[in-house]
């Protein structure tokens, strides 16, 4: 049975492994790369450690692979332990990190690239956004989501003025490390459809690069990569310098599969129009896969290509998905994430539980609602203990709880910052009232607590499932490989798995919760102007 290498590189470390096409992972290789940090919201990377940690981690996997008949450094493959998968190796695929910036000189390698997180261009993004004002092109608008510091475009133009040397003789500009190995392979600049809906640069509207930003960021669009079609597409084939680089076989095709946001949703619960899914982590997202193309951050979309929702500029992202086998109509993918869910219930636990751990919380939950039954806790909460992105943007919002009385216990307190997580990702859901039988699959650190999920599913109104979101961006690298390539498989999300076991919501407990969605949204303006009048 071919098999796929896929690798991921992330923001901390370059994740391989070899599926093959039933979705079993064979083996695994993970290699790290620093940071560097500074106090002035320095953030950067050395492209030559992408390149050092992706060989490590594929001439790893492909010693166990002897089908691959890859020759490393000019020597036959090591001895093949009893684990090695039977089968060729089909294809490298690539996802990664998103909306970095990195020049790729003419000949060599980069020397710098400067990540999604780096914050130095505030001064040139508010340039930028008067430049296009000024010529009647709101950023935004053009490119349906909020803009700031962390633009692509912003960063170039920042470069052009204190560094103008790294972007002197250039092959061109490629925005994460996935592209960046691509073209050091000497398979030419590309970019995916996802990751360039981070940058700024990329019209919502068109799916194209947008002139006017790029001639604002002082940036040649012709210095610009192309743009895959689909959301996995082969963009070349190896040769002599993907050899030198990685270790890869002549010949092997290198298929380029969205950004790691879209690949892991697609690993999560596919990419098809209704697709979402929930992560509970430190922080909490809700991604869900929408019909249509984002043309303003204030929720408007063309005409007849469907809904992303209404709701106020700039609290979500989307992003732009490549074509699929099955539908060649536009499709996005809206990110909606709370800064706290995860954290919100860390501090609680400390502040209302006398700092019990998860286990314990658990039993607690339990206790209450076997004596009370599912249903509202009769608080409102907001988990906003470090500001909020979603469904308000508001760096100064603070936590909230409403309904204190003298017979509010601390596992009350617990059960309403749980609703108040859950809530707050509701307001993103299509469907939050129950309407929509399919299930919401959950996965990161908080799906291990199941009176949270019995809490999500009567907040959303959907029954829940937990899925392993552990190599979720590498399956979703190959199940769009396999359909670039053409292979028969049965590869399936986790999410989309019909034997998985689900949690119902309880149709009371559902119902009242949905009742109290109105309220729990105002709640975020309230808390707003009281932040405001402190």
């Amino acid at each position: 049975m071919p098999h796929l290498l896929c690798l991921d590189l992330g923001t901390s470390a370059a994740k391989a492994a070899l599926l093959d096409l039933d979705g079993t992972v064979h083996r695994r290789a993970e290699a790290p790369y620093p940071t560097r940090h500074a106090a002035d919201g320095t953030a950067e990377q050395d492209p030559r450690e992408w390149e050092r940690a992706a060989r490590a981690v594929i001439v790893e996997l492909l010693e166990a692979a002897p089908a691959a008949k890859a020759w490393v450094d000019g020597a036959a493959p090591a001895p093949v332990p009893d684990t090695a998968p039977d089968g060729e190796v089909a294809a490298l695929v690539l996802t990664g990190q998103m909306q970095d910036l990195v020049a790729v000189p003419r000949s060599g390698a980069a020397s710098i690239a400067i990540l999604y997180s780096d914050t130095r261009a505030g001064a040139e993004a508010a340039e930028l956004r008067a430049a296009l004002a000024a010529d009647g092109v709101s950023w935004d608008s053009l490119t349906g989501n909020l803009q700031d510091a962390t633009s692509c475009a912003a960063m170039h133009l920042r470069l052009l003025r204190t560094a103008p040397e790294q972007l002197a003789d250039l092959q061109g500009v490629v925005f994460g490390p996935a592209g960046y190995l691509v073209v050091r392979m000497g398979l030419g600049l590309w970019c995916d459809p996802t990751t360039a809906a981070t940058t700024g640069l990329l019209e919502a509207r068109t799916r194209d690069w947008s002139p006017a930003v790029a001639r604002a960021a002082g940036l040649d669009p012709a210095l610009l990569p192309a743009l895959t079609a689909a959301a996995g597409q082969v963009v070349g084939h190896a040769g002599t310098e993907a050899t030198a680089l990685l270790g890869v076989p002549d010949g092997l095709p290198v298929v380029l599969a969205p950004g790691d946001a879209g690949a892991t949703t697609s690993g999560i619960v596919g990419l098809a129009p209704g697709d979402a899914y929930i992560y509970l982590g430190t922080s909490g997202w809700l991604a869900s896969v929408l019909p249509g193309t984002r043309t303003s951050p204030t929720g408007a979309q063309d005409a007849g290509e469907g809904s992303a929702g209404d709701e106020p500029a700039g609290v979500s992202h989307h992003l732009a998905l490549g074509a699929s086998s099955a539908t060649a109509e536009p499709r996005i993918l809206r990110l909606s994430a709370l800064l706290s869910a995860g954290a919100a219930a860390d501090w609680a636990r400390q502040a209302v539980l006398d700092g019990a751990d998860p286990a314990r919380a658990d039993q607690l939950l339990e206790a209450r609602e076997q004596e009370r039954g599912r249903g509202p806790s009769g608080l409102l909460a907001l988990p906003s203990i470090v500001g909020e992105r979603f469904p308000v943007r508001d760096a100064s919002l603070r936590g909230a709880v409403v309904g204190i009385d003298a017979g509010t216990r601390g596992i009350d307190l617990y059960a309403a910052m749980l609703e108040g997580v859950a809530h707050g990702l509701a307001h993103g859901l299509e469907h939050a009232d129950g309407t929509s039988p399919r299930p919401l699959p959950v996965t990161g650190g908080g799906a291990a607590s199941a009176p949270w999920l019995r809490i999500l599913a009567d907040v959303t109104g959907r029954p829940v499932r937990t899925v392993d979101g552990t190599d979720a961006a590498l399956l979703g690298c190959a199940l769009v490989a396999a359909e670039a390539l053409g292979l028969d498989h049965a590869l399936v999300p986790p999410g989309a798995r019909q034997e998985a076991a689900t949690i119902d919501p309880d149709p009371s407990a559902a119902a009242q919760h949905a009742a109290l969605r109105p309220a729990h949204r105002a709640l975020y303006d309230a808390a707003a102007r009281v932040q405001r009048l402190r």
